[in-house]
Formats: C-alpha cells, sequence, structure tokens
C-alpha cells in the first residue's frame, strides 16, 4: 500500500501544482509530502520534478510516471468498486446518447429489458444524429457509426450495418429500369442531408470501388422522412439496412443494386479512455452486446 499511497501523493502534487496543496489535501505537513516525494525519487532512481525557488516543471521520467500512474489509480479504483458493488443493485445514473433511427428500432427493446431488469439505474437516453462531444458533455457512453478517429476514446464493437438503395415497386415499375449503378443518373434522388449533387460510393462483386454522382430532387437529414418518401414512389433513396425490415418485408420497397453494396459499417460502443467506468455502465454495455450476439 505504501507505494500506491506515494503515486497518489505524486499525482496530487502534479495535478494542484504544489506540494503544500498536495499535502493539505493529504492531511499532512508539507514537510512530509517534499519527504515523500525525495524518497519516490531515491526508490525510482530517477529525478521526477525539477524544483527551484520560484517554480517547478516535470521531467520526461516525471510525465510518464504520471500518465501511467494515473491509469494504475483508475484501474484499482475500478477494482475496489467492483469488490464493493459485487453483490449490490445497480443503481445510479447512466447518461447514452444513441442515433436516433438506429436507436429507436434497433435499442428500444434491450434498452427497455435492461431498466425493468434494473429499476435502481435512471437511464437518460437522448435519441439524436448529432456528433456529441463525449467527455464536454459528459456522456457515459455513446454509440457512434462508423470508425473511431479519436485515440482518447475506447470503442466496443456493437454490430454493423450496411446502406443500400431502395426504391418503392411502383416507382420502378413506371421508371428506366436500375441494373448498375450509372443508371441511378436517370432517376429521381431522395439524398440524406443537404448535397443537391451528391456522389454515391459504390463496390461492385470483383471489389472495384467507385463514385457515380446522381442528382436529388428531395433532400432532407430525417431517414424516416426519405423512407415515406421512397415508400411514397417519390424516387431512389439510400439508407442504412437497418430501417429497412419491416418495408422490405412489407413489400413496400425494393432493393436495387445489391450487388454493388459497399463493405459493412461497424456500429460501435463509445467511452473516453481515461474515465472510470462504473459497473451499472458497463452492465448497460454488456447486455447491448449480448443482446445482439
Amino acid at each position: 500500500m505504501g507505494q500506491l499511497e506515494d503515486l497518489q501523493a505524486f499525482t496530487h502534487i502534479v495535478e494542484h501544482e504544489s506540494i503544500g496543496k498536495a499535502a493539505a489535501l493529504n492531511g499532512i505537513a508539507k514537510s512530509a509530502m517534499s519527504r515523500k516525494l525525495r524518497l519516490l525519487e531515491a526508490r525510482l532512481q530517477t529525478r521526477l520534478i525539477v524544483r527551484t525557488t520560484r517554480q517547478w516543471s516535470l521531467t520526461e521520467a516525471g510525465r510518464q510516471y504520471y500518465e501511467r500512474g494515473k491509469q494504475l489509480l483508475s484501474s484499482f479504483d475500478e477494482f475496489e468498486a467492483d469488490v464493493r458493488e459485487e453483490d449490490r443493485a445497480l443503481s445510479g445514473e447512466i447518461r447514452l446518447s444513441v442515433p436516433l433511427y438506429f436507436g429507436r428500432l434497433a435499442l428500444t427493446r434491450p434498452l427497455l429489458d435492461f431498466a425493468s431488469t434494473h429499476p435502481e439505474v435512471q437511464l437518460n437516453v437522448e435519441f439524436s444524429d448529432r456528433l456529441v462531444e463525449v467527455v464536454a458533455d459528459q456522456w457515459d457512453l455513446v454509440v457512434r457509426v462508423g470508425h473511431l478517429n479519436d485515440s482518447a476514446m475506447i470503442a466496443r464493437p456493437l454490430c454493423a450495418m450496411r446502406h443500400g438503395i431502395y426504391a418503392s415497386p411502383e416507382y420502378l415499375e413506371e421508371n428506366h429500369p436500375i441494373t448498375s449503378p450509372d443508371d441511378l443518373r436517370h432517376h429521381r434522388v431522395l439524398q440524406y442531408g443537404p448535397a443537391k449533387r451528391p456522389k454515391w460510393p459504390f463496390r461492385a462483386a470483383s471489389g472495384r470501388n467507385t463514385l457515380v454522382q446522381v442528382r436529388s430532387t428531395l433532400n432532407s437529414y430525417d431517414g424516416g422522412f426519405l423512407l415515406d418518401a421512397a415508400v411514397s414512389g417519390l424516387g431512389v433513396t439510400r439508407l442504412p439496412d437497418f430501417m429497412l425490415a419491416e418495408p422490405l418485408r412489407d413489400g413496400r420497397v425494393v432493393e436495387v443494386l445489391a450487388d454493388y453494396r459497399n463493405d459493412p459499417v461497424p456500429i460501435q460502443l463509445v467511452y473516453p479512455e481515461a474515465r472510470y467506468l462504473p459497473q451499472r455502465t458497463r452492465a448497460l454495455m454488456n447486455h447491448l452486446v449480448d443482446h445482439w450476439r
């Protein structure tokens, strides 16, 4: 325990940029905190902090010790929390952000099941397609579509989706046949987003990728609205497959160019790398992953 306490004391010094403030936080004299630092450096046989009469700065060894030490302390806190909560009912708030239509169509049932199983957990769920700031907005868990670019985040795979091209049977009967992506140039396009002349990506069975520029006649950020427009025979739309299970089954839309589908896009559970993950949040994450398995 002495080494762990020394590590914690050192992190307090770094974070408060003061030996005196760190001493007060730990309820000891400033001289005692200084002695802890000297003994720590002696044990590690390296200088962690360069001190002068007016200021101090971390050495490279000190920076590495602090960063890796913070990870170790976080893991230790998580371990203790697991032991404390092992036999307790889950409780507390979970702030979760999910994409609007994927959340409503694919996550409603497992989220309600989790809420029913754990009545002491307060689920705070935002259904929105806005790209939330995970750390700044203090989300515990976020569902993201696509590959993760932020190295400060941890991603756990949930499932995957593909975009497909869809239209109503009536529209297809009355318009030019669609047998290749180039045929879309002759069709009314219902486009997600504001682009008037979007480029739709395709991947042939041979593995060749291509972009086809089309002309949109209706634009919206609401995928459900575009689906309704397609069902109404207003044109051809490009939407993720999780939105189409029921309309395809009912025959309200038909998929075209299925042989030109792109590679699957991952849908992932994302949380900050440095944040301690409470047991309730990990339980929800495991529940969602198990549901998709």
